[in-house]
């Protein structure tokens, strides 16, 4: 699994420092896997910008600046969550594209929603998009696969820049 997200991973960098941009992401579900992948690619401080795990609804809000408002009405399992964190990371970072994951990766997760469901958001100067991810393997396996979901949804849209 490692292996097939490190070289896809590889690939949106390699496209992101043809086109001169800076990524930053947020994680929730994911745990900074999205980021560990940026990072065992040589050459990747050229384009991430920067990361951050806000696992619990505090940090998103104190952390990034998710409106608390926004958890309160859709909760923290939401497109709408996922795409305020993206914003987030995008304003406090600067960067030229962002990407914001959250989730529940595993049928016990807290939240009342769908039991395995991932929202991812990306975030550039074109607006945000966001797609759902539902999911059926075990945690890890479900984190790995959010992680590579995300890397597809980041070259879609840093394919458009």
């Amino acid at each position: 699994m490692e292996a097939g997200l490190i070289s896809k991973t590889a690939g949106l960098l390699a496209l992101l420092e043809r086109k001169g941009l800076k990524l930053s992401a947020a994680e929730s579900c994911t745990g900074g896997l999205l980021c560990h992948a940026l990072t065992s690619v040589t050459g990747a401080s050229k384009v991430f910008h920067s990361g951050i795990v806000a696992y619990s609804d505090d940090s998103k809000i104190k952390l990034l600046g998710v409106a608390p408002e926004v958890i309160a009405q859709y909760g923290a399992v939401s497109a709408e969550t996922a795409s305020a964190m993206a914003e987030a990371i995008f304003l406090k970072s600067g960067a030229d594209i962002s990407v914001g994951i959250t989730g529940n990766i595993e049928p016990d997760a807290s939240e009342a929603k769908a039991p395995v469901i991932v929202f991812i958001a990306v975030r550039d100067r074109n607006g945000i998009e966001s797609a759902s991810l539902g999911l059926s393997g075990n945690r890890i396996e479900n984190k790995y696969k959010a992680a590579d979901s995300a890397l597809d949804l980041l070259l879609k849209r840093a394919s458009g820049l």
